[in-house]
């Protein structure tokens, strides 16, 4: 049975790439970038900027090479895009995995497209990666205890473990960046994570290896052999899988496709609970909504979903490690769930 492989806790004076494999960093958002960038050097950390940050679209094979080039340096602690994008999908055949298998294990951090490439390296080459908040987001005097928990989970030394809360309240509106380049989060609606098919039952505890990210490029590489998920189980998970999913932009109609899609490809054999976050889809007039298209989807599933979770487009995001194994316990009334508790061991 093979095991994760943990970066080493990342510490002040480690060089921290800032690499756009996805979308880089228009001119317009180039303050907002720099008192993020200005946060992490004062944390005492080395900034490494790649050469395709400061523009917005860069060809994929530049930067596919700039991303073997830090995920093969090992002087490098961490990887730390800006935020996602769109096309991460492109560049998956220009890396040379059997490379990163040689490197020393570097933290990357990020979601949304991010995730497209972060879950790709857990399943396949056994990295523990960082889900949680977009570097734009972490702003150096915003006291979120979530993006704290990016550090703290960075931190961690194998057989440790971190523990997190639900927040209490989520972000409805998003921040523009560039408007307000120095804007920290403001979650003022109140937040409720539910578990949509335990409606009878007084609590839940629910573990097992994570894996996970945005739906929207997932969906479509999840039964593909860049995320082998069967695969995966088989060699680092026999206690089986939480797997997460954020919805970016897809329609209820979509999203219902999508999920029975890989119901159909057997992806969810193998995972002891679903658990989605909350989505800023727009509804697109359907007869139904996006509750629906995930109660259609796992329609007799006998594992817990989740949905409403701190994960993805709406902030905040939880700090998860893929390839760690998290336990979650909430207690339940009527599917509505409190005083939930993610428990993550890197292990």
């Amino acid at each position: 049975m093979a095991k994760i492989q943990y970066p080493k806790p990342i510490a002040k004076g480690d060089k921290i790439a800032i690499c756009a494999f996805s979308s880089g960093v228009d001119e317009s958002f180039h303050k907002r970038l720099d008192i993020v960038l200005q946060g992490l050097t004062a944390k005492g950390f080395t900034i490494i900027e790649g050469a395709c940050l400061r523009q917005e679209h860069n060809p994929a094979k530049q930067r596919a090479e700039e991303l073997m080039q830090f995920l093969t340096d090992d002087s490098i602690a961490a990887i730390m895009p800006p935020w996602g994008g769109d096309l991460t999908m492109e560049i998956l055949s220009l890396l040379d995995f059997n490379a990163i298998n040689n490197a020393k294990p570097k933290w990357l951090v990020g979601f949304s497209d991010i995730s497209t490439f972060a879950c790709a390296l857990t399943t396949r080459c056994g990295w523990a990666t960082l889900h949680a908040a977009n570097l734009m987001q972490i702003h150096p005097d915003d006291t979120d205890q979530h993006l704290q928990d990016i550090f703290n989970a960075m931190e961690l030394e194998e057989n440790q473990c971190l523990h997190q809360v639900a927040s209490p309240f989520y972000q409805k509106e998003a921040i523009d960046y560039k408007a307000n380049p120095n804007a920290k989060f403001n979650l003022n609606a109140p937040s409720q994570w539910r578990c949509i098919n335990y409606k009878d039952k007084r609590q839940i505890e629910v573990s097992g290896r994570l894996i996970g990210g945005c739906l929207d490029t997932l969906g479509l590489l999840l039964p593909s052999n860049y995320y082998a998920l069967h695969e995966f189980k088989k060699q680092y998970a026999p206690e089986g899988l939480v797997l997460y999913l954020e919805n970016a932009e897809l329609s209820p109609m979509a999203l219902a496709r999508c999920l029975l899609s890989l119901k159909l490809n057997d992806v969810f054999t193998d995972v002891n609970a679903v658990i989605f976050g909350r989505s800023p889809a727009i509804n697109n007039d359907c007869y139904f909504d996006e509750y629906q298209a995930i109660e259609l989807a796992f329609k007799g599933n006998l594992f817990p979903v989740i949905v409403d979770a701190d994960i993805g487009h709406v902030a905040p995001n939880l700090a998860l490690i893929n390839g760690a194994v998290a336990t979650i316990t909430a207690d339940l009334y009527e599917g509505v769930a409190s005083n939930v508790v993610v428990k993550t061991d890197l292990k």
